[in-house]
């Protein structure tokens, strides 16, 4: 009676130490990255479902109010851009006629001294 048991507790030592091992030695695979972007995608797609279906479920004026908020936030956040991308246009004209000034005159006055 004794050799059935043995047996028996050997084989679920073996499970053990297989479980064990696999569970210690999980190195993500690199699917597992595009994996990560479709479920972000994923998440988003959902946010804009449930989104629509709230939105769909408010009555008449409600839907107004939240399109006008909605459209107003939009147009500022698209007048912030254009005023960062104006910014750095400016930003950068203006090094460059820094630097054709210095060109012509500080480099040329110090020149025609020597």
């Amino acid at each position: 009676m004794n050799p059935q048991p043995e047996e028996e507790l050997q084989r679920r030592l073996q499970k053990l130490e297989d479980e064990i091992k696999s569970s210690s030695v999980k190195s993500p695979p690199p699917a597992a990255q595009k994996q990560t972007s479709e479920s972000k995608f994923t998440q988003l797609n959902l946010y804009l479902e449930r989104s629509l279906i709230w939105f769909n479920s408010l009555s008449g004026k409600k839907k107004l109010a939240v399109a006008g908020v909605t459209g107003l936030l939009g147009f500022v956040l698209l007048q912030t851009v254009f005023k960062l991308v104006a910014s750095v246009i400016s930003l950068a004209v203006l090094a460059v006629l820094v630097y054709l000034g210095y060109k012509f005159f500080v480099s040329n006055s110090f020149q025609s001294k020597q």
